[in-house]
């Protein structure tokens, strides 16, 4: 089985009216010790959260390729990931305070025994799409609070601010992690992510990268305002003739 990526991000119409940068990230690796996917979405209210949301994203892959090269009863542990995910990221946002610069962080990643692993640190959405169609979803419950308060990463975060799930590999065909730019505003979000996966299963990843910028940038609900960024992580078999 081998793992391909594809996704994009786009500035939001609100961004650019302000002259503000797009403050969301999203990146993937693929490497002989795991593969995956991290989306992350800079708090609006800090001056440098589009630095705190790229940084994010290689805070993710760091902290899985060090855990690779640890003891397995390490590797095995969500929280010991998380941790290594806030440390990597403190030490990427420097000089930068880590209040000025916090972040949302969601990833799916796939370690070398054989399990998915998916996070969601405050709003947007991590969903899994399993061989049987169902799914794994992982995302921000805005009616249990107050919707401008965040999980975020910062200087004191800890593991029971993550949502978390572990899925095995050979039950999942895809995952989709987006911010809240769009989960917000699709209302049927499985299916949303079902018709997705499909409609790029065939195309080459740069040409699925492209027809997701495309959507982003003509996204259909009216006055929307906010950075969108969607990204998948998508299961191949491959034969061995």
């Amino acid at each position: 089985m081998e793992w391909r990526s594809f996704g994009a991000s786009v500035i939001g119409p609100g961004h650019v009216a302000t002259g503000k940068p797009n403050q969301d990230a999203w990146a993937s690796f693929h490497h002989p010790w795991g593969d995956g996917v991290v989306v992350s979405d800079g708090l609006g209210s800090k001056p440098h959260s589009d630095w705190g949301s790229a940084a994010a994203c290689r805070a993710v892959e760091i902290a899985v390729a060090e855990l690779s090269q640890s003891r397995p009863e390490d590797r095995s542990t969500q929280a010991n990931l998380l941790a290594r995910i806030r440390e990597e990221w403190l030490r990427a946002i420097k000089p930068l305070s880590p209040n000025d610069s916090a972040a949302t962080c969601l990833f799916a990643v796939v370690d070398l025994s054989g399990r998915l692993h998916l996070g969601l640190l405050g709003d947007g959405a991590v969903v899994a799409v399993l061989g049987d169609d169902s799914v794994t979803a992982l995302t921000d419950d805005k009616e249990g609070g107050f919707s401008n308060v965040t999980n975020a990463l910062s200087q004191s975060v800890g593991p029971e601010s993550w949502q978390v799930a572990t899925v095995p590999v050979a039950e999942c065909k895809a995952v989709m992690l987006c911010t809240d730019g769009v989960s917000d505003d699709v209302e049927d979000l499985s299916g949303f992510v079902r018709g997705l996966t499909k409609s790029v299963a065939s195309l080459a990843s740069s040409a699925a990268s492209r027809r997701i910028r495309d959507m982003l940038s003509n996204w259909p609900v009216p006055k929307h305002s906010d950075d969108k960024t969607l990204a998948c992580l998508v299961r191949e078999v491959v034969s061995d003739g």
